[in-house]
């Protein structure tokens, strides 16, 4: 074997064996000092010659997508744009690694397929990333958060590169919904619950809807990283007695509990009149917020949080306190 130098990942040296390409690492060796390699092995000196071990960015291929170039990833109905940051080497001949928008990162194999390179669009042009079934005269079913209910019908794309739903069996397209910057917007339709593939039956839909709005409550925590005062407060007095970086972060930690309650939806608004008749004969429970300060596990302020909770020992009961149990639940796990 041909000595390269020391392994920098141990206290070993670098050899590289002629006879197969390989290149290993070794604390047990004995040197010939009186035999060259160009005579023992057949090579004759050339400038500028070296051996080197393969990695992400020194690799025997000529990868198809080369390192930070932008790719789309077919795992999902909508492909998902990805940049390439890891190439097939040595070690493993097959796999790209990417990394998505969101800082997840995936690995994905050279005969799954799945990864397809992406145009590069010219300065004017607006980048666009549609569906193979979105197309002039596809069925769609449209519920955008101004619509009261959903409407089955089809996507047209007009002249001018506009695209149009018309609802129902309606092909007049000056007379259909304008759908602007579609060829951007798509995704965030399709992702919020606003635009379906056919038509979809209804109750599919508000599902849908319901699970979007679930997420997007779970996700929209309130972070106490701000916070002067570390004692949360007590009552609604306290609250706004604060100095206003607290009282706002305390506001927003009470929109974000009252807005998620009530997208799931937790309640139903009646007036004052059904109020009385409903409440004839049985006794209204009031609610009340608690208010706290949750702590990361190196006891770092995380997170403001408040809990609307229903009094429910007000209730007529024939259970003691000790006999109770308050067991609470994530909403991720529901």
């Amino acid at each position: 074997m041909i000595t390269l130098g020391r392994c920098p990942n141990s206290d070993g040296l670098q050899f590289f064996n002629p006879d197969n390409g390989t290149i290993v690492t070794s604390i047990d060796y004995t040197f010939q000092p009186n035999i060259t390699s160009g005579a023992r092995f057949g090579y004759k000196y050339k400038a500028g010659t070296f051996r080197y071990q393969l990695d992400e960015t020194t690799t025997l291929f000529s990868p198809k997508f080369a390192l930070d170039s932008t790719v789309f990833v077919h795992t999902h109905s909508l492909p998902h744009v990805a940049t390439i940051i890891g190439t097939p080497s040595y070690i493993r001949p097959d796999i790209y690694t990417v990394k998505f928008q969101d800082d997840s990162i995936g690995e994905y194999s050279i005969p799954e397929n799945l990864l397809e390179a992406t145009s590069t669009p010219s300065p004017k042009s607006v980048t666009s990333i549609l569906s193979d079934w979105i197309k002039g005269g596809a069925t769609a079913t449209l519920f955008l958060s101004t619509m009261t209910k959903p409407k089955h019908g089809r996507l047209y794309n007009t002249t001018s590169g506009e695209w149009v739903f018309c609802a129902g069996k309606n092909c007049d397209i000056t007379k259909g919904t304008l759908l602007p910057d579609f060829s951007a917007n798509c995704h965030a339709l399709l992702d919020s619950g606003q635009l379906f593939r056919g038509h979809t039956k209804v109750q599919r839909v508000f599902q849908a809807r319901d699970q979007v709005q679930l997420k997007q409550c779970i996700l929209q925590h309130v972070s106490a990283h701000g916070l002067h005062s570390l004692v949360a407060p007590s009552s609604l007095k306290n609250h706004s007695n604060m100095i206003p970086g607290d009282k706002q972060i305390w506001d927003d930690a009470y929109n974000e509990e009252y807005d998620g309650l009530a997208n799931i939806p937790t309640w139903e608004v009646i007036s004052e009149h059904q109020f009385k008749l409903l409440s004839k004969g049985v006794k209204p429970l009031p609610s009340m917020a608690i208010l706290t300060i949750k702590y990361d596990e190196n006891n770092k302020p995380k997170r403001a949080k408040y809990r609307i909770v229903v009094l429910g020992n007000l209730d007529y009961h024939q259970w003691s306190k000790e006999s109770t149990t308050a067991p609470i639940m994530s909403q991720l796990e529901l």
